[in-house]
């Protein structure tokens, strides 16, 4: 069983998101909004994951991934807008802020993950001493599985912020690989770049919801322990 810590930095995609207010009969999308992930700055981007590897095949192993990361909508960028918005069709170009002053998840965008993992050891191009690494001191690997989305949403809508707190948000899934290297026997260190995607709904001001696809690409360095 090996314990890992990570640090690393997060690029989201463009997305459309959905923003609804019964209240004031708005229901609108907003076309290609673009997302900044601040991974270095508080909250950073962190992770803990615990995996276990199989006994009888050791190339093979299940774990449990915790990532928090973080999306801040530039909500000052012009966008398409379609729908309606205080009980009147819309169909413009706009700045988001005009109607939507901030859209962010901040503490944060929280994803679980249950993966599966296959790792390739004893690598021909190291020459690696079996009693100390008896499954090879670098072991490169791969990875993917199913994701959970944990969020905490702070919005403005039409001048009214929500009511934050953490809700579940959706599911998606998760693909990495990456380079583990054995400092000792047991501890290690890796680089690894990591992918997930998720359909998200959280709540907004008013009543309302907001909708979007989370698909983020991330870099990431850390340690592990076995223990």
């Amino acid at each position: 069983t090996m314990a890992l810590f990570y640090l690393g930095a997060s690029h989201t995609r463009n997305s459309d998101v959905r923003i609804s207010q019964p209240g004031t009969a708005s229901d609108a999308t907003f076309r290609s909004v673009s997302w900044d992930s601040e991974s270095f700055k508080k909250p950073r981007y962190y992770g803990i994951r615990v995996s276990h590897f199989l006994e009888d095949r050791p190339d093979w192993g299940i774990g449990f991934d915790f990532t928090h990361d973080k999306v801040y909508a530039s909500t000052s960028q012009v966008v398409h807008v379609d729908g309606m918005w205080n009980g009147a069709p819309v169909n413009e170009d706009a700045p988001m802020n005009q109607r939507v002053q901030s859209f962010s998840i901040s503490h944060g965008v929280n994803i679980l993950a249950l993966n599966v993992y296959h790792r390739w050891m004893h690598q021909p191009w190291m020459h690696e001493t079996a009693s100390a690494f008896p499954y090879g001191r670098w072991q490169p690997y791969a990875g993917a599985g199913l994701t959970y989305y944990l969020l905490h949403p702070e919005n403005t809508v039409n001048g009214q912020k929500n009511n934050e707190s953490y809700q579940g948000a959706g599911f998606g899934y998760q693909l990495l690989g990456g380079l583990q290297y054995g400092i000792t026997p047991t501890v290690g260190a890796f680089i690894e770049a990591k992918y997930n995607s998720g359909k998200v709904e959280v709540d907004t001001a008013g009543g309302g919801r907001g909708e979007t696809e989370l698909k983020s690409s991330q870099l990431l360095a850390g340690v592990s322990v076995v223990f």
